[in-house]
């Protein structure tokens, strides 16, 4: 596995508990969608319940990638951060399964699209289709992205590996004390439907924010960190979304 010497400087973040997002995505204003008021916006997870955790050392031997499973459970914490909002904005937020096809779809729709473009042309109509089955007015989509320019454009952690993904951990070389950072290596999408499919109205990256793990309990192996370890960090994710929703709720407002 690959280390690189600018990892210090990444990881010496970690004393900060909040990074935010790059500052040509702040200075960005958001183009604003209305909808009506009562509007059925839907909300559906396509992130599994996973956490990788990156460990980077001068000795390569030491350096290594682990992904856990967690017990969390993602579609409530995503439906949990977004409803009461949406309600208070007007809207009728409806939490929503995701289908075989949108899980089918995740790869090419989410992972590897240029999402800052927009949706790819044969996205569109599995998203079409979900929305028309779930009689929605525009539906908000959660699910994973890379570290890579196509997700962070300029705010990609050049020190990490372009294939971590989903919610991550770092650790190793040059960090501050022994907790790792997380990171949010998300996507919220915005999408609506429109007379020849659906559109991308709304991105909201969650990668901008780097947040030091605040009550890491001290583990005997990083490599095998325990149920009740991973646990204290579900609040400092859930935390992360909030925000990430915050942004992306910005493109939305009720029409007059």
């Amino acid at each position: 596995m690959r280390t690189r010497t600018g990892w210090a400087s990444t990881l010496k973040l970690a004393v900060l508990l909040i990074l935010p997002v790059s500052v040509a995505q702040a200075a960005r204003e958001p183009l604003v969608t209305a909808l009506p008021a009562g509007a059925h916006v839907g909300v559906v997870n396509l992130l599994d319940p996973e956490v990788t955790h990156f460990h980077a050392s001068r000795d390569l031997k030491e350096s290594f990638l682990k992904t856990y499973t967690v017990n969390w459970p993602v579609p409530a914490m995503l439906m949990q951060t977004l409803q009461a909002r949406l309600t208070q904005m007007g809207f009728a937020p409806v939490a929503v399964g995701a289908t075989i096809a949108l899980r089918d779809a995740r790869e090419n729709c989410l992972l590897n699209a240029s999402l800052a473009r927009a949706l790819p042309k044969e996205c569109r109509r599995p998203f079409a289709q979900f929305i028309a089955a779930n009689h929605l007015d525009a539906l908000i989509v959660f699910g994973p992205g890379l570290n890579n320019s196509e997700h962070a454009d300029g705010g990609r952690h050049k020190e990490l590996p372009e294939y971590l993904r989903g919610w991550c951990m770092v650790s190793g070389e040059g960090a501050v004390g022994s907790a790792p950072s997380l990171l949010n290596l998300t996507e919220l999408l915005l999408i609506l439907p429109k007379k020849d499919g659906v559109e991308l109205s709304g991105r909201q990256w969650g990668g901008g924010e780097v947040r030091a793990w605040i009550g890491f309990p001290a583990a005997a192996d990083l490599k095998a960190l325990g149920e009740a370890q991973l646990d204290t960090a579900k609040p400092l994710y859930a935390a992360m979304l909030s925000r990430q929703a915050e942004g992306l709720l910005a493109h939305l407002e009720v029409a007059h």
